[in-house]
């Protein structure tokens, strides 16, 4: 039924559940997974201000300079972090006898994602989802409602649980 499964990690304690339910569905299908983190355009921008010229770096004060290489070691070492959560989620994955591999990438969450499973050829994408609704749907956006409606394949969504705490 399923032979490539793609599943969104995000930041998230709830990605646990997403992965567990990915785990499970890829045992009893037999599918291979491909664990997949999207670093947001928002988290981008917000690490590269812009110093274009001498002129403009020499303007800023020390202080500023020093809180900007604080901002970035920060970056850095949550995206470290990241990529040792991918790591160990294939680990666990692979020894219930799950070939996984995963990638982590700069982008729009909800593009990339679908971007992905086309090239990928997923058959499924199993995503989380914040629990959204109404009018805070309509201005923080849903990830897991534009994959459901721009995916190329099916779309499994997990939904938080009371301790979860989706953050995109």
């Amino acid at each position: 039924m399923f032979d490539k499964i793609l599943v969104a990690i995000d930041r998230s304690t709830a990605s646990r559940n997403v992965f567990e339910t990915a785990v499970s569905l890829a045992k009893t299908t037999g599918a291979s997974l491909m664990l997949l983190h999207v670093l947001s355009s928002e988290e981008k921008d917000n690490s590269s201000p812009s110093l274009d010229s001498k002129r403009e770096r020499d303007r800023l004060d020390s202080s500023i300079l020093e809180a900007y290489d604080r901002h970035w070691q920060e970056l850095e070492r949550q995206q470290q972090q990241r990529l040792k959560v991918m790591r160990s989620f294939v680990r666990e994955a692979t020894a219930v006898g799950v070939d996984t591999e995963f990638t982590q990438t700069l982008g729009d969450p909800g593009e990339t994602i679908c971007n992905l499973a086309q090239t990928w050829s997923a058959d499924l994408i199993v995503v989380g989802s914040r629990g959204l609704t109404g009018i805070n749907e309509m201005f923080l956006g849903s990830v897991s409602n534009y994959v459901t409606h721009h995916a190329p394949c099916s779309v499994f969504i997990v939904h938080k649980t009371s301790d979860s705490d989706f953050r995109s």
